[in-house]
């Protein structure tokens, strides 16, 4: 820790098991977790259920009926597949455990976590969610009625840490489905609240004193009004005839309370400046980064004010009511501004979000076979450069690559263009199968596949063999460096590396034969006249390839061509068809 009150989440645990050899141990998953980061997934993958994982640990508003699960928070793996198995009845234990390190310079903390810790020297704390079976004294109770979830510290699931411990590490959490209007007009659970009376606790008593004469001034003048004055009697008239004068409420009718304390906590947010119009005349976007903005100086008081050591905010799925550019600008400061005594975690669908996520901070989660395996990008062995090449790739192309259900690499735009026309000539959907052609613009695809093989994103590789002056493959050698890079044995195409003859567009033509005509129609449309007449003069042979290349730089490079002849149906050359079939199947 560089200094401060602070203290790191490092890791976070969740799994089904059991500490007490008397149950059985079940398989534990570790999510490692950085100061702001982003988890990834698709529908369903257990995003959701990750946050509520971390609100079960340190979320102090949670009630004790909250805090308690059920038999369908247990993972449907377990079950023996009889009918009526109850995962209760059967000791299965549910535990979410997060560590905290960070803290060795911080008296405060490490007296609220002495009971947590699990290390010395560097102290390392546990706190962890235990669901599960409690010795009731009473062996005869059925096991499923002796579950409880309790929050203990350490190693020791029986010792309890109370709510004021957690509190040190103070969790927030904005849901995906919120009314920012009502949470911010609500004063218990209002971010204006704290700020409001912070500010209030400052004001000197001589301003305080100026403005209830200001107060009672105003109050006095509007009721000399006689429309006021009448409507005033009549209302308490009314309540009297109503009620008697013994039950009556004594009732009175004011711009606002004379008491400056009261007054400083009645104040509300407006928008749009001296006009002054409420919350609701505004956008939900608007609203969502009001509320942000409020949220992010109330905890900066209460971290400054050390009422909380840590601050945890969870901000599901952010992105519905922004735009892509303030989603980028916004969350840019969000997850960069994270730091030892503020971690931020964002899930999101949103490409705009985790192109701004540093990519060392990525986490996925992917559905399969009925579970979810959660995945950090941070397991890839990259070096510093190379992860500042992934942040730029990601910036730049909106962080596709991420939201693939599997990966083809290619070397550059011809090729992100004409693959898919390829392959819906060969009766493969890439959309349906969640396959995205993703361009590095380059041969240097060994940090990218680090980088998915990380994220346990299937991938293949298509690269040009750029045959040197004696005729030997540099592609080929290209791919068998790379997967022995990647500790690999066996061909490069066994492994998702497929290698053409010479380039891309040279093999379309010199390979595929079929492709001649419509290769040759493109690039005579594109093509001023004495180059097209050069090119009808081809008749239908395939010139040498320096001769080819140079006609599609004459009619305007390669990505001209590739847009134009992505009109026609192209089928793919023999590497190309391997690749996606691979994927395909994979």
């Amino acid at each position: 820790m560089d200094g401060g009150y602070g203290c790191e989440v490092v890791n976070v645990y969740a799994h089904p098991a059991d500490p007490c050899p008397k149950f059985p141990q079940s398989r534990r998953d570790r999510l490692t977790a950085g100061s702001g980061f982003g988890i990834v997934g698709e529908n369903r993958s257990g995003k959701s259920n990750l946050i509520h994982a971390l609100r079960l640990v340190l979320d102090t508003t949670l009630s004790i009926a909250d805090r308690q699960l059920d038999r369908d928070d247990f993972w449907d793996g377990l079950s023996d597949g009889s009918p009526d198995w109850d995962p209760l009845s059967a000791g299965h234990v549910i535990e979410v455990s997060i560590d905290i390190v960070g803290f060795a310079d911080n008296a405060r903390v490490l007296t609220a976590l002495a009971d947590a810790l699990v290390e010395q020297d560097p102290p390392h704390a546990r706190l962890t969610y235990r669901f599960g079976p409690v010795d009731m004294g009473d062996d005869a109770i059925p096991l499923a009625s002796r579950y409880q979830g309790r929050v203990y510290g350490g190693d020791s699931y029986t010792r309890d840490i109370s709510t004021s411990v957690r509190r040190q590490l103070h969790f927030h959490l904005l849901p995906a489905l919120r009314d920012v209007e009502s949470d911010i007009a609500r004063w218990r659970g209002s971010p204006l609240r704290e700020l409001l009376e912070r500010a209030a606790r400052e004001v000197s008593d001589d301003d305080l004193t100026q403005v209830r004469a200001a107060m009672r001034t105003t109050n006095d003048r509007v009721n000399d009004l006689d429309q006021i004055r009448d409507l005033s009697g009549r209302i308490s008239e009314r309540l009297t005839e109503m009620v008697g004068p013994y039950q009556a409420v004594d009732t009175d009718l004011a711009v606002a309370p004379e008491d400056p304390m009261r007054l400083i906590r009645s104040m509300r947010i407006f928008v749009d400046g001296p006009l002054r119009r409420r919350l609701s005349s505004a956008s939900l976007g608007t609203l969502n980064i009001i509320y942000l903005a409020l949220l992010d100086l109330g905890l900066q008081d209460r971290l400054s004010d050390q009422v909380i050591a840590h601050t945890v905010v969870a901000i599901e799925e952010p992105e519905a009511h922004l735009h892509p550019h303030l989603q980028r600008v916004i969350f840019r400061q969000v997850l960069t501004e994270a730091n030892d005594e503020r971690t931020v975690v964002v899930t999101t669908q949103s490409p705009h979000i985790v192109s701004v996520t540093d990519p060392r901070k990525l986490i996925m989660l992917r559905s399969q076979d009925d579970q979810t395996t959660v995945c950090a990008a941070t397991s890839a062995v990259l070096q510093p450069g190379e992860w500042n090449d992934i942040a730029r790739y990601l910036d730049a192309t909106r962080a596709e690559i991420v939201f693939a259900r599997k990966v083809l690499l290619v070397e550059g735009f011809a090729e992100q263009v004409l693959v898919p026309v390829m392959a819906a000539q060969i009766g493969i959907d890439l959309d349906k199968l969640g396959i995205s052609v993703c361009a590095v613009h380059g041969t240097h695809f060994g940090s990218y596949v680090r980088f998915c093989a990380a994220l346990s994103i299937p991938w293949a590789v298509l690269t040009d063999g750029d045959p040197d002056t004696a005729g030997v493959s540099r592609g080929g050698k290209r791919a068998a460096d790379l997967i022995a890079s990647l500790e690999l044995a066996g061909p490069p195409s066994a492994h998702g590396c497929f290698v053409g003859n010479t380039t891309f567009e040279y093999d379309l033509v010199a390979s595929e034969p079929r492709n001649v005509a419509a290769a040759f129609d493109a690039l005579t449309a594109l093509s001023a006249a004495p180059s097209a007449a050069v090119i009808k003069g081809w008749g239908d042979t395939v010139p040498d390839q320096d001769t080819f290349m140079r006609a599609i730089a004459n009619a305007g490079g390669k990505g001209r061509y590739a847009q134009r002849l992505a009109e026609a149906s192209i089928e793919p050359p023999g590497y190309v068809d391997q690749a996606l079939r691979y994927l395909a199947q994979t």
